[in-house]
């Protein structure tokens, strides 16, 4: 075969291969697995599903590293395959389950719209965005948020291990989600207080056992941060907030914090940096997801970040990489 076209063949799989993927996480199947081999029909039973299809699947996903398929009809789990594991750290379990959501198929299926277009194609799909459609599917939404919180236990602890948050005394986590992120930076930083900010929908889903230990340290404030943001904080961050939306939405969402700022304090945006180099990268795998999944989001070059926040009243300070694809974009008031 013309190795050109076997490239591109390859390439073509990404759709049975994510499915695959997004499968066998919705039902589990990592979660009866270690190393030692098991028989599908064993998997099968533990997860409710058909022998033979689970193992058709499941040797796909072995000829890409996911499980080692052993003769007998067996398979183990690979380093590759652990992070299907709910319990694993940096599982991307719920991630890989999401992506075989009903919103995020059916999302996919306008592909050619978001191209004619640049508009998401979950707008299309369902006449609404993407964050008022899962306020609306509490079911889909557990496993969004819980692949954001799964993300959020890796990335927090590379954003504290690159960013400096000493001289911070009161910070809002706007967008926080479940809280991940803040309880990281209370723990590493007793001197600081904090305030987690999100929808009510959100931050309802928030557990107490993880939050009650910084009693007066932390505030849950339910909110919009189209409408608002806390008051009283030298320092608002963002994590994969600012991507998830248009540049006049970004703006609505900055001058929200620079009003609030003090002349010393800081916005910390963690996003992922676009590359301005023709480099395969994360970011442009990310970006395509923002394309069709959210209303006008986009991940950035380091020249688009300093002219949003530009653009409301805000200095790029500095640019901090972290050991993960996420970087610390810091805006100053200008």
């Amino acid at each position: 075969m013309d190795p050109s076209r076997a490239v591109i063949l390859q390439l073509m799989a990404g759709k049975q291969i994510a499915f695959s993927l997004a499968g066998v996480a919705r039902l589990g199947v990592a979660d009866h697995m270690g190393e030692e081999p098991v028989r599908v029909e064993v998997l099968a039973g533990k997860v409710d599903a058909n022998p033979d299809a689970l193992f058709r699947v499941m040797r796909l996903l072995a000829s890409v590293g996911v499980f080692e398929q052993i003769p007998g009809r067996q398979f183990a789990l690979t380093p590759v395959g652990k992070h299907l594991q709910t319990n694993a750290t940096g599982s991307v379990r719920y991630l890989a389950a999401f992506s075989g959501d009903e919103w995020s198929v059916r999302a996919y299926e306008q592909f050619l719209h978001c191209l004619r277009t640049g508009r998401d194609g979950v707008s299309k799909a369902y006449g609404k965005h993407a964050f008022d459609l899962l306020a609306e599917r509490p079911d889909q939404a557990e496993n969004f948020h819980q692949a954001m919180t799964a993300n959020s236990a890796l990335e927090a602890r590379a954003i504290l291990d690159a960013y400096d948050f000493s001289g911070i005394n009161r910070i809002a986590d706007v967008g926080g989600g479940h809280g991940l992120l803040m309880a990281s930076i209370l723990e590493a930083y007793p001197q600081v207080t904090g305030v987690l900010y999100d929808l009510p929908e959100v931050v309802a889903g928030v557990l107490p056992e993880r939050m009650s230990k910084y009693g007066s340290r932390l505030e849950i404030e339910p909110g919009s941060f189209f409408e608002a943001v806390p008051t009283a904080c030298d320092a608002y961050i963002a994590k994969h907030i600012i991507h998830d939306w248009s540049d006049e939405h970004c703006r609505k969402i900055l001058r929200r914090m620079r009003e609030q700022l003090t002349a010393t304090g800081r916005v910390l945006i963690c996003d992922m940096v676009m590359p301005e180099d023709p480099v395969p990268s994360p970011a442009k795998v990310l970006d395509i997801q923002m394309l069709v999944m959210t209303p006008g989001g986009r991940e950035r070059t380091a020249e688009e970040f300093r002219a949003l926040l530009a653009s409301a009243g805000l200095r790029l300070s500095r640019i901090v990489e972290t050991t993960l694809p996420i970087c610390v974009i810091e805006g100053v008031p200008a």
